[in-house]
């Protein structure tokens, strides 16, 4: 998937933090035609941190107006990346079942993905572009 990236769940958490860098980059791409994808388990997890955080209705909001603003794209989980991811996991123990998810998404896709982690360039055939915070 040409123009495509997939964001992690820490790299979305920037985002709807106004982080300077994730911001600027985003609208460069999207004025390119980018198009940003993330699994609906990075929609549970940041949910997770954010409920812990800041409280459970804080977390509805941001999230519901996360979902709304259509900027990404939060994308099920198929049978066929089930199968792969739990391939992934099974090489890479260190990884999050969030991670060997997406990362499966992002392999299968061809798509580079945003990330705030540093094991996932353990991953072989996997673009990754590490953002810093």
């Amino acid at each position: 998937m040409k123009n495509t990236i997939f964001l992690d769940t820490g790299v979305i958490s920037l985002y709807i933090s106004n982080h300077e860098e994730i911001l600027e980059e985003i609208r460069v791409k999207k004025k390119k035609n980018y198009q940003f994808i993330a699994s609906e388990l990075n929609y549970i997890e940041l949910f997770n941190h954010i409920c812990r955080e800041k409280g459970k209705v804080n977390a509805q909001i941001i999230m519901e107006n996360l979902r709304r603003e259509e900027m990404i794209t939060f994308l099920p989980v198929s049978n066929k990346i089930s199968i792969l991811a739990g391939e992934i996991k099974c090489k890479h123990w260190n990884l999050s079942l969030v991670d060997a998810v997406i990362t499966a998404e992002a392999l299968i896709r061809k798509v580079p993905i945003y990330t705030t982690e540093t094991h996932l360039i353990d991953v072989e055939n996997l673009k990754i572009k590490k953002i810093n915070f």
